[in-house]
């Protein structure tokens, strides 16, 4: 989630200015909306944009981010004069300059970098010490830890910021959790159901078919994947399965599959079962 307020040198000055939004809406909009469907857990939240100090990093982690970007703030440290000129080739510090003479004014080090990020982390861990929290996991989502503040300007007067700060009604999740499981895992597919039991493929083996599939979920994005990899460990073995009706289902078939598909609303007339003489019929 990236906000309006950071951005290269090299952009226009007005993206700089006016193009983009605050990334405290995007933020707890998308931290909300994952809850609501129970899909937190397996998303990491990054946000960015105009950070510059420990505050923001808390304010973000509160409403929901589980990782902090620095970027111009960062390139200060190291050196970086905002000249804007990013995209000429010509920054006078050799921050963003191939040409040899520019890059020997250089004057940032590592150490720089080392030290500014070290303050930023000291500065979060002082601010949780004083909430009564002993690591920054401890209020990701926490909105109720904060409160909008009471200024009267007219642009702001009718700005309602408790959408944002409110939990109610929110399934509970946990912010650890998205550290102890696989980020990208699908869950259990029907493929890894089909294979469960380790005699499975024995017995796809000795009678050249699989039972008759309860049910395929539309949401399902394909089929037979790992089924086909079992399959082509031996090449005379046709993959036979009755299928319920199922829309949007991908099969990922390919001129050398050995997959026949049934509906199961008209099978066989042996009942689902393949005669043994058929080993061919490659297709679907």
């Amino acid at each position: 989630i990236s906000g309006h307020d950071g951005g290269t040198g090299a952009s226009p000055i007005s993206s700089i200015k006016h193009a983009g939004g605050p990334w405290e809406l995007g933020l707890t909009e998308t931290h909300q909306t994952l809850i609501e469907n129970g899909l937190r857990e397996r998303v990491i939240l990054r946000v960015d944009g105009g950070f510059r100090s420990g505050v923001d990093v808390l304010m973000a982690a509160a409403m929901g981010a589980d990782e902090y970007g620095f970027g111009s703030l960062a390139m200060i440290a190291t050196g970086c004069v905002m000249a804007r000129i990013c995209h000429t080739n010509n920054c006078p510090v050799g921050v963003a300059s191939q040409r040899e003479e520019l890059r020997a004014r250089f004057p940032g080090v590592p150490g720089d970098l080392v030290n500014f990020f070290l303050y930023v982390a000291e500065e979060v861990r002082g601010m949780l010490a004083q909430l009564g929290y002993e690591k920054l996991d401890d209020i990701i989502g926490r909105t109720d830890l904060l409160k909008p503040r009471d200024i009267s300007l007219v642009k702001t007067q009718h700005l309602d910021l408790n959408y944002i700060l409110s939990n109610v009604g929110l399934p509970k999740w946990s912010s650890t959790a998205i550290r102890t499981q696989e980020v990208h895992s699908n869950g259990p597919v029907l493929d890894d159901i089909l294979l469960s039991d380790p005699e499975d493929p024995v017995r796809f083996r000795q009678t050249k078919g699989f039972p008759v599939v309860p049910s395929v979920p539309n949401a399902l994005e394909n089929l037979t994947t790992r089924l086909i990899q079992l399959v082509f460990s031996s090449f005379d073995i046709l993959l036979c399965m009755a299928l319920p009706p199922c829309i949007g289902v991908v099969f990922v078939l390919n001129a050398y599959t050995p997959l026949r598909c049934w509906d199961i609303t008209t099978p066989p007339r042996n009942g689902g079962v393949v005669p043994p003489a058929v080993t061919s019929g490659r297709g679907a």
